[in-house]
């Protein structure tokens, strides 16, 4: 999907994610990261990190992971917290900012990624991977529903075009739905 074109809207002309964009390893490597941390804490193993695009520069501004469990909300969704992290101090379109989600962002967060008019969304496993693995091998603890609308569906239907690279790192992606906490022993 990495050719996606990108479309200027007449009436906004800041800076927009280069068409020539490519995915960088180590901000999904970030995210996996922030996934496992999120594990460590007893929450879902999603991470998410939002860079920032500055002509050939790309720098990190959040990172982050998934708090649903520890909160007790079923919105707290990482991809939508560092949405809101960063529009607070960035303003509410961000259109130089690229999401990496260890996870594919589900329909609620995909909205506010058209809303915020994110400049690309980098994704490892897909809604359809996490309902596979849920129905395999959810527990009443790690339930792993999804919602079976893509993230791409929702920018189709959308007012604002976001170039969407599914799949990247999704092997590594797809070991975190086995992750677990590693157990700590008391220090002697």
């Amino acid at each position: 999907m990495s050719g996606v074109a990108m479309q200027r809207n007449a009436r906004d002309n800041s800076t927009k994610i280069p068409d020539s964009y490519k995915p960088r390893k180590r901000f999904m490597e970030l995210a996996i990261a922030e996934a496992k941390r999120a594990a460590d804490r007893g929450d879902y193993p999603i991470g998410a990190v939002i860079t920032r695009v500055m002509g050939k520069r790309e720098v990190v501004i959040a990172s982050a992971g998934n708090r649903v469990k520890t909160s007790g909300s079923s919105i707290k969704h990482v991809e939508l917290e560092t949405l809101k992290y960063v529009s607070s101090g960035y303003g509410r379109y961000l259109q130089e900012f690229v999401l990496y989600s260890t996870h594919e962002p589900c329909a609620m967060c995909a909205g506010a990624c058209v809303w915020s008019r994110i400049g690309a969304v980098v994704y490892g496993v897909s809604q359809e991977d996490i309902a596979a693995y849920g129905r395999k091998h959810g527990t009443e603890y790690y339930k792993w529903r999804a919602c079976l609308i893509s993230c791409q569906f929702v920018f189709e239907r959308g007012n604002h075009r976001v170039p969407v690279f599914g799949g990247f790192l999704r092997k590594e992606c797809q070991k975190l739905f086995s992750y677990r906490a590693p157990i700590m022993t008391p220090a002697v």
